[in-house]
């Protein structure tokens, strides 16, 4: 509750007039011309024939004709020519520009000044985007972009609030072949996805990804799901019980006489010096191993979609098990 006894200013031009009493100033903000607004060429990476940024200035344009409120743009005067360049807005000013060929009466937008060298700009492109974010691949361009102005990975992580891994990954991304980037740009991979195969295949990715979607159609879907390309591997309790079963395997072939020296040597062994050799196992400690190995089996056919192979035990006992 303001005390009585503090005086009352009703407006933000009588704050930033009594700045000694209220703290509040004024800084500088501008009305300009919407044919003066420049996009710099290859700073912004929107593709404007995605639709969802098509969707985005649309719906600025009809915010603008509608008069409601749209944040101000950032820009910057260029030096040497005195142009006006966006440095954050450009979807906002296509769609004021859009709404204006409409009919609405849309002749300046307000803008704030940017303060700032060029490594600053592509800084702010990334930690002040308003609505639409940009696409992954988008986005590691711009990180490799960075790199290549001389920005360090550590740099690139503070500037853009990010982790050193988060960088380093989407730098793989950015590496990638064309074919991997229509990929996730068309949403059929997801940029984790497709940068665990890149870099397991190198540049044989988009060609194993591109296998990867066909399958995922012929099986009615129409992306890559994350598992589809990840070894696979057993559930923790799966495996457990795969290793407590092998474990009396192997210490009845730990203990047999015949095998012991092998077993203690470190050296590469010579299939030849076991021809001729065996070894005697309870029957009941093979069939559980062959019991797990089935239910392991059949979870990674369930999982890979493949054909099951055929181990002792299939048919009545492997359901029981």
């Amino acid at each position: 509750m303001t005390n009585s006894s503090e005086k009352v200013f009703t407006s933000f031009k009588a704050l930033a007039a009594n700045r000694e009493m209220t703290g509040v100033s004024k800084d500088d903000v501008f009305k300009v011309p919407l044919d003066m607004l420049l996009e710099e060429p290859g700073f912004n990476p929107r593709d404007y024939n995605d639709p969802e940024v098509e969707a985005q200035v649309e719906a600025f344009a009809q915010a603008y004709e509608l008069g409601h409120f749209v944040p101000p743009c950032v820009v910057r005067i260029d030096p040497i020519t005195g142009e006006v360049f966006l440095v954050e807005g450009h979807t906002r000013t296509r769609g004021a520009k859009r709404a204006r060929d409409r009919g609405a009466s849309i002749e300046r937008l307000v803008c704030v000044p940017f303060r700032g060298n060029v490594i600053d700009r592509h800084f702010t492109k990334h930690t002040s985007q308003n609505g639409l974010k940009f696409k992954p691949v988008a986005v590691a361009r711009d990180y490799l972009k960075l790199l290549n102005m001389g920005q360090s990975v550590s740099d690139i992580a503070k500037g853009v609030h990010q982790s050193v891994t988060h960088i380093q990954s989407m730098l793989d991304l950015a590496a990638a072949n064309p074919d991997v980037h229509e990929l996730v740009n068309s949403g059929a991979v997801s940029a984790s996805t497709a940068i665990e195969v890149v870099r397991k295949h190198g540049e044989k990715a988009g060609e194993f990804l591109s296998g990867k979607l066909q399958e995922a159609i012929a099986q009615g879907k129409t992306s890559v799901k994350a598992a589809a390309v990840k070894e696979w591997a057993p559930p923790r309790k799966v495996s457990l019980n795969l290793f407590s079963s092998i474990t009396p395997v192997f210490k009845a072939v730990a203990e047999d006489e015949g095998l012991k020296e092998l077993l203690a040597r470190t050296d590469d062994i010579d299939p030849a010096e076991l021809e001729g050799k065996t070894v005697t196992l309870s029957a009941a400690s093979v069939l559980a191993l062959c019991r797990n190995f089935q239910v392991a089996d059949q979870l990674k056919n369930k999982r890979t979609g493949s054909t099951p192979e055929s181990h002792p035990g299939d048919g009545e006992q492997a359901d029981e098990a």
